[in-house]
């Protein structure tokens, strides 16, 4: 929702109003929110700050944004434009798992948590290769379980390769395929697959999660016997 504020120009006399879109997830408790405004200053000629209350976790928090002069300005009065920049101070938060997932795979979690941090701070270039190495361990982790007379081959072999021989569920092993095939652009020169990325990465994988989820869940009811 977009919104338009009276600012603070020390640049200019004239009265100046910027047209906000205003955060919608707040950076400390990524709730969804409709934030109070606090207050909001002009930088420089092109950026500006708006001070927010996030009630959810009582806590407030600025958004940056671009800002160009629109065609609304008179005589006296300059109306600009906004194109919002980010919202700090981004509070990492770890990505909870199934028990059942998080016991089959504490390294998945581990290095997708690590991943997930870098990619929180902004450091996208490298949280993709966090993600493709979480993404190994949970195939190799699961196949293990599968497959525990192989713990040896698997540990060794590569992942494509782990992939097609001990995946047996085609779901599972269709998005752990994909995923890698993303998860290798992050690490190479030229990348593949250019209308994808490290968001499509990380679906394939939460649906994969869904799927290993679906069968530990079914050998766990495997397991109970008849009264």
């Amino acid at each position: 929702m977009k919104t338009t504020h009276k600012v603070g120009n020390m640049y200019s006399r004239r009265e100046t109003h910027i047209e906000f879109e205003q955060e919608t997830i707040c950076p400390i408790c990524k709730h969804a929110i409709s934030p109070d405004y606090v207050a909001s200053t002009l930088n420089t000629e092109e950026t500006a700050s708006i001070l927010n209350y996030c009630r959810a976790c009582q806590s407030t928090f600025v958004t940056n944004y671009k800002i160009r002069i629109s065609g609304k300005s008179t005589q006296h009065v300059d109306y600009y434009d906004s194109e919002k920049i980010e919202s700090l101070p981004n509070r990492f938060q770890q990505e909870k798992f199934d028990e059942k997932v998080a016991s089959l795979s504490p390294s998945f979690v581990k290095i997708y948590n690590q991943a997930l941090a870098a990619e929180t701070q902004g450091l996208d270039e490298i949280a993709g290769i966090g993600y493709r190495k979480s993404l190994e361990f949970l195939v190799k982790d699961f196949a293990i379980h599968e497959h525990p007379d192989n713990i040896d081959d698997i540990k060794v072999i590569r992942l494509a390769k782990c992939i097609e021989k001990y995946i047996d569920d085609t779901r599972i092993a269709t998005l752990a395929e994909k995923s890698a095939w993303i998860g290798n652009d992050e690490t190479h020169y030229v990348r593949k697959q250019e209308d994808r990325d490290v968001s499509d990465m990380k679906k394939f994988i939460k649906a994969m999660l869904y799927f290993i989820g679906m069968v530990l869940t079914t050998e766990d009811a495997y397991s109970m016997e008849a009264m």
